[in-house]
């Protein structure tokens, strides 16, 4: 069955997963929608002059097809036009919601890119909607397709966690919009929601947060910049495991050597995971799995067979558990600004009670 695609948003992530769909032979990508024609072209341009190089490379075998896809400056339109079977949305933070609900409306099955939202409440008005139509939707937390990933799961499955350490170093983003808190949400919202729900993934449900953050550096040469620049967290686990997690915008000289890692600490194991895959210390020995395909890849592949198949047990991130790490990461933002600890099940309790449904 070929899945027919259609996408709303076409900025730097959806040329990502579009470079993956036009190599998937059951993906028909036969729609974008962006406000910014010019940034329609731009994604095209970019997938196809790839599509030229690689079939230049590897010969008349290359399956990197050539992105025809219609153009369109109105999702409504595009979802009235398009006879689709699948939805991307690639929105920044501050744009999710009204298009969630027409995708849902539409009765479409979606892969909604991270974070799902900015606040709890819209999010969880799209939980309800989703339910009610029962409709499969992935959202973009692609770390957990690895192959890496899922062998650190079996390796700490019978063990106790103690503790967990993650983190992720960098610079801001040259987006325009991203220095923004009311637009972003600011790094942890938006950036280390990866590394949140990789250790949502591994070591379990969060009970509460407590972080201590601040704008330090970057607001001396930009006023306007009002995220935090610098955060430090404490999770406490349902579990009663503790974590770690230190992320920053002030590294711009470089990320130091393993920037962005998260390590696991269990009784007689530790497990490392990074961007070159993993690593396990136990008294039988080292363990090193390399990191081969690209994670993006792999969710792309898992959410085109998950719709043409009809296999949401290939979904490895849907959208509740999207919900569940944006609640981790407003309690650390919520913490920060009030120096209290947060209880995610409280946060959850009071802004999206479906969850509890």
């Amino acid at each position: 069955m070929s899945v027919r695609i259609g996408f709303i948003g076409v900025g730097s992530i959806a040329a990502s997963h579009l470079a993956d769909l036009v190599r998937i032979p059951e993906a028909e990508v036969v729609a974008l929608s962006d406000v910014s024609p010019e940034c329609i072209e731009f994604a095209r341009r970019k997938v196809n002059e790839a599509s030229v190089r690689e079939r230049g490379s590897a010969g008349p075998a290359s399956e990197h097809r050539p992105l025809e896809a219609a153009a369109y400056t109105d999702y409504r339109l595009m979802l009235r036009n398009e006879r689709l079977d699948a939805v991307y949305l690639c929105l920044p933070p501050f744009a999710h919601g009204d298009p969630e609900e027409a995708v849902v409306e539409a009765g479409l099955p979606m892969l909604v890119e991270k974070p799902v939202s900015l606040d709890l409440r819209t999010s969880a008005h799209i939980l309800k909607l989703v339910r009610a139509k029962n409709l499969t939707v992935a959202t973009g937390y692609q770390t957990r397709y690895a192959g890496y990933v899922e062998r650190a799961r079996h390796l700490i499955a019978d063990r106790t966690i103690g503790m967990a350490l993650a983190t992720r170093f960098g610079r801001t983003p040259d987006t325009s919009w991203y220095h923004r808190q009311d637009q972003s949400g600011g790094q942890m919202i938006e950036m280390a929601t990866h590394q949140v729900d990789l250790l949502r993934y591994l070591v379990g449900e969060v009970e509460s947060v407590y972080a201590a953050a601040g704008t330090r550096i970057n607001n001396k040469a930009q006023p306007d910049y009002d995220i935090f620049d610098v955060n430090c967290t404490t999770m406490r686990f349902d579990s009663g495991a503790v974590a770690n997690l230190a992320v920053n915008f002030v590294a711009q000289l470089g990320d130091p050597m393993s920037g962005a890692a998260v390590h696991i600490f269990c009784d007689g194991l530790t497990v490392s995971l990074g961007g070159a895959g993993l690593r396990a210390t136990s008294a039988e020995g080292v363990e090193e799995v390399a990191s081969e395909e690209s994670p993006m890849a792999l969710e792309d592949q898992a959410f085109v067979r998950a719709v043409a198949e009809d296999r949401r047990d290939l979904i490895k991130s849907d959208y509740e558990s999207g919900v569940r790490t944006l609640a981790v990461t407003i309690a650390n933002d919520r913490s920060a600004r009030t120096g209290q600890s947060v209880s995610v099940s409280d946060l959850l309790a009071e802004e999206a009670a479906i969850l509890s449904a």
